[in-house]
């Protein structure tokens, strides 16, 4: 399996995870938003297979509140923090429970490391879609905001320690 970035020839077409939104978003939006520069999108693909999207996530950079933080962070940073949004995270039906949601999410931590080695940012934080999604980042060391429990951050440092 290979992360790469969205192209032409990747198949949204043909990609299913079972929630509409994230198969939409992948289909309609995914490719808009690269080309406009607000976020990018990384496709797990078979090599044998390459035009074939077994799973995907998008990064985009962000400034939060430091109300949205574990109150143990609060305290030592400023008002608004920058950080790495992981905005979307899914894989295809036929891939599910062989490890690739993780193998997606190690990638996007390793992308977000060089963001904050280049550029500085706190951690990655993640927009869950429903609590059963935010317990899965939970099983990573994400933390809930005390104020939403589907946003989520998890520490540059925490993840550096992985």
């Amino acid at each position: 399996m290979r992360v790469l970035p969205l192209a032409g020839n990747h198949d949204r077409q043909g990609f299913d995870c079972g929630r509409q939104e994230l198969n939409d978003w992948l289909r309609q939006i995914a490719r808009q938003h690269q080309d406009k520069g607000l976020s990018k999108t990384f496709v797990a693909v078979r090599e044998d297979e390459p035009a074939r999207i077994c799973g995907y996530y998008a990064l985009t950079l962000a400034e939060l509140e430091n109300r949205h933080l574990p109150e143990v962070w609060r305290k030592k940073l400023p008002r608004r923090i920058p950080g790495v949004r992981l905005g979307r995270l899914a894989v295809d039906r036929q891939y599910r429970g062989k490890g690739l949601g993780e193998l997606l999410l190690i990638d996007a931590l390793t992308r977000a490391r060089r963001i904050y080695a280049k550029a500085g940012g706190i951690g990655l934080f993640v927009d869950a879609l429903d609590e059963a999604a935010a317990e899965y980042y939970r099983r990573f060391g994400f933390r809930s905001a005390a104020d939403n429990s589907l946003l989520l951050f998890l520490s540059a440092k925490v993840a550096e320690q992985e």
